[in-house]
């Protein structure tokens, strides 16, 4: 970032993994409206906003820490901005140094996985729950083949990855995580706003699901309003094994079936071309699956998260078992596989173990 002494200077930019040369524009807005939301709650903190039963951004912290963006850099995928009320002045009004250094600081240990750091930059835990949210929601989604940074000029730059998301969980997951927290897809079918109620349709049942949310988490439907979405809570199951309610409500998320782009199978063995992959339902809708038959893949979760991980941990077994692995232990069928997998990668990977 260029030098210069004021704090409310920011720059945002997405990064293609692959090295592509164009990005969906769902992806900066999604970048951006985070950063926006972020640097609000920042400003409720930093002024000492009193929190109760919902988080609420008033028309005075959105006028004096708006995101004001400029044109896109030409021949780079980096937007430069400032934050205040550019309406009035060119001044910067209220604590913008604050607030900048809060989103700075609280990013930085939310990568860092610092939980009793993050509890000492906002006490308030309805307040750091939904900043911690935003964060979430500026990454790019796991195994996209993006990533976003932003900087401003208080520190080195903030890398939101297709990792956040794990590091975000366990810095939310109780001490003793119980097991009836799952995540539930299902077809949205109402919500009652008054009574902090959805309803969602189970389809391995046919059944209709009540879930229980907190105010907090109204602004989740109504980014997600879609037919098909995730419900993480707290499952309440029926006689027969199956859920019929989910309480305490943590998480409502739309169903992200975008391709998972794959650069390489381990450090060293990377791609001489990235390799998509299609996710899609389970016939119960429950499961998202991964599926390459002529590379032997084939993976399956709840989440997109977890499919991440689970599709990252079989990349590397099939390299290390089959990619980097002597002809003379392996099997017809195996060292066929190897061959398959090699021609992926530059001759000079192929040592890679």
């Amino acid at each position: 970032m260029s030098e210069s002494p004021h704090p409310d200077q920011i720059e945002f930019r997405i990064l293609p993994e692959d090295g592509g040369n164009e990005v969906p524009v769902a992806l900066l807005m999604q970048g951006l409206q985070g950063l926006q939301q972020l640097i609000h709650f920042s400003a409720l903190a930093v002024e000492n906003r009193t929190v109760r039963q919902r988080v609420r951004v008033s028309g005075e912290i959105q006028r004096k820490y708006t995101l004001h963006c400029s044109p896109p850099v030409a021949g780079s995928f980096k937007v430069a901005g400032r934050v205040g009320d550019l309406s009035r002045s060119l001044l910067p009004s209220g604590n913008v140094a604050g607030v900048m250094g809060l989103v700075h600081n609280f990013s930085h240990a939310t990568l860092d996985g610092d939980e009793q750091g993050l509890i000492g930059l906002v006490a308030d835990g309805r307040l750091r729950v939904r900043m911690l949210e935003c964060l979430r929601s500026m990454a790019p989604p796991p195994g996209a083949g993006y990533a976003f940074e932003f900087q401003n000029c208080v520190g080195p730059p903030i890398r939101l990855d297709d990792a956040l998301s794990a590091r975000i969980e366990t810095v939310l997951r109780p001490v003793e995580p119980r097991q009836s927290i799952r995540t539930i897809t299902g077809q949205l079918l109402s919500i009652s706003f008054s009574e902090h109620k959805l309803s969602l349709l189970y389809a391995p049942k046919g059944r209709t699901l009540e879930c229980l949310y907190d105010e907090s988490l109204e602004p989740m439907l109504f980014e997600n309003r879609r037919d098909l979405i995730q419900v993480t809570g707290q499952v309440v199951d029926a006689e027969d094994g199956h859920p019929r309610q989910i309480v305490e409500v943590s998480r409502i998320e739309e169903l992200d079936l975008s391709p998972f782009v794959i650069t390489e199978f381990t450090r060293g063995a990377v791609l001489t071309k990235p390799l998509r992959l299609e996710p899609f339902l389970s016939e119960d809708e429950q499961l998202l699956r991964l599926e390459h038959p002529e590379l032997d893949i084939d993976v399956f979760a709840h989440t997109r998260a977890e499919l991440w991980n689970e599709l990252r941990e079989q990349l590397v077994m099939l390299w290390l078992e089959y990619g980097s692995e002597d002809d003379a232990i392996l099997s017809p069928p195996a060292r066929e596989l190897k061959t398959k997998l090699r021609q992926l990668v530059p001759p000079e990977a192929h040592a890679t173990r």
